[in-house]
Parts: structure tokens; C-alpha cells; sequence
């Protein structure tokens, strides 16, 4: 679980941070807690990394949290779930928030267990969302989350559950750079993070097993020094 916290004053980022920390520490699924004061700074991150969820004040110094908000929804597939949390209480404020995306909006100063209650809620909602769409098809690929298998022209491919996930999450990020870091908090233990291999492993077998090549109409990049990058290109023999 990637999150991104955006609050140009200090202690409160700490504060947020604290309270988050609390609910990663509770539970079963590794938290990594990304801070930033800047909007820009954040937009930077967005444009290279993913997240599952966004914290954004709205009155920055720079790029406020709305329109930070409003960049997600415009130019990501799938954008993450996003809370603002901000002074700006008035129900005008709540309203435009809410019309451009923000999926809960929690008012300053705020109580820890409503912050985490709020949260918790955003996430069982994302999740059931994406539980509905349960195929998705790239080209002559389907993806089925109800059974976590993949057939081409109506033939199965043999996956395990991790290679199935993984496979999943770099078709629904396209185009974007997924780092290893992400990779491996999203689809392995700590126990066994401490080497790139198994990464690399995956990656080997999903270029194999799903074709993963030029003529069939896929590029998967090898970031030097970063992680991946799956791209749709014009397959050579067009």
C-alpha cells in the first residue's frame, strides 16, 4: 500500500504520517508513507510512480491539493483514491472537492480515529470497485479477476497467482514507469525482498508467457537503475 501525503506544514505531515503509520502497523499488507510539501513535487512523483492513496491539503504555496486532484483524474486510467484534508470547511469547498474526484473529505484540525476510519473506508471502496470489473482486454489478452487467469484467443495461459497479479498491474498501468520498489511492496513479503532476482524472474516469464514482444503488439522496458515500463506499440508486421 503506497500512500502520498501532501501538507506544506511540517507537523501536520508528521502528524498525518503518525496516524497512518498506525493503521500500516496494525495490519497485515506493507505501508509505504510518501511525504511532500510541494504540489509539484508530488505531480513529479505522479507522472513516474504509483500510489494507491492520495492525502492532499488543499492551500499550498504552490500547486494546491485540488489541483493536484483534478491532474489525477484528467490524464491517469486509474487514478488513485484520494482525501482531502483541509481548513477549508465550507460546504462550497466540500462540494467542488467532491465534484472533481476526491472520494472523502475530512476537515483540519482532525481526529486521528476518524482520519483512520475514513481511510479504511476509502480503500474497502476502491477495492470492491475494482473487484467489479472483473475482465479487462488488451488486444487478444483477457484478464479474469473473478478466476485470476489470462487466455489468449479463448486458450489459457498458465500463470501462478503472483505472475497473474503482477501481469495485471502492468497492463492497467501502461505506459507508466512502475518501480521495483513498488513491485516488490505490492506483490512480495519482506522476507523476500532482498534481491532483484525474483523480480527479474517474473518479469522473464511474463514476457514469454504472454508474448510480450514487438509483433505482438507489446514493449516491456527495462528501466536501467529503476524498475519497468509497459508500452502498446504498431506490431512490426503492420
Amino acid at each position: 500500500m503506497r500512500v502520498a501525503i501532501l501538507d506544506d506544514e511540517p507537523a501536520e505531515l508528521r502528524r498525518v504520517e503518525q496516524t497512518l503509520q498506525q493503521m500500516a502497523d496494525a495490519g497485515e499488507q506493507p505501508w509505504s508513507l510518501h511525504s511532500f510539501e510541494r504540489g509539484e513535487d508530488l505531480l513529479r512523483q505522479l507522472r513516474r510512480e504509483t500510489f494507491d492513496l492520495l492525502i492532499l491539503d488543499w492551500q499550498l504555496p504552490d500547486i494546491n491539493g485540488l489541483s493536484v486532484l483534478h491532474w489525477t483524474r484528467e490524464h491517469m486510467d486509474a487514478p488513485p483514491a484520494a482525501i482531502m484534508l483541509t481548513s477549508r470547511d465550507g460546504e462550497s469547498d466540500i462540494v467542488q472537492a467532491l465534484n472533481t474526484g476526491a472520494d472523502d473529505y475530512v476537515s483540519k484540525p482532525f481526529r486521528p480515529n476518524e482520519l483512520k476510519a475514513r481511510v479504511a473506508a476509502v480503500l474497502r471502496r476502491h477495492s470492491q470497485q475494482r473487484a467489479t470489473a472483473e475482465v479487462l482486454s488488451f488486444n487478444d489478452l483477457v484478464f479474469d479477476d473473478a478466476e485470476l487467469t489470462v487466455t489468449r484467443d479463448g486458450k489459457p495461459i498458465v500463470m501462478t497467482e503472483r505472475e497473474y497479479r503482477l501481469a495485471h498491474c502492468l497492463f492497467s498501468n501502461l505506459g507508466r514507469p512502475l518501480s521495483r520498489d513498488y513491485l516488490y511492496e505490492r506483490f512480495w513479503p519482506h522476507e523476500e525482498m532482498s534481491s532483484s532476482r525474483p523480480l527479474d524472474t517474473h518479469i522473464y516469464r511474463l514476457r514469454n508467457k504472454l508474448g510480450l514482444t514487438a509483433d505482438r503488439g507489446w514493449q516491456l522496458l527495462t528501466i536501467y537503475g529503476y524498475g519497468y515500463r509497459l508500452e502498446s506499440v504498431t506490431p512490426a508486421s503492420e
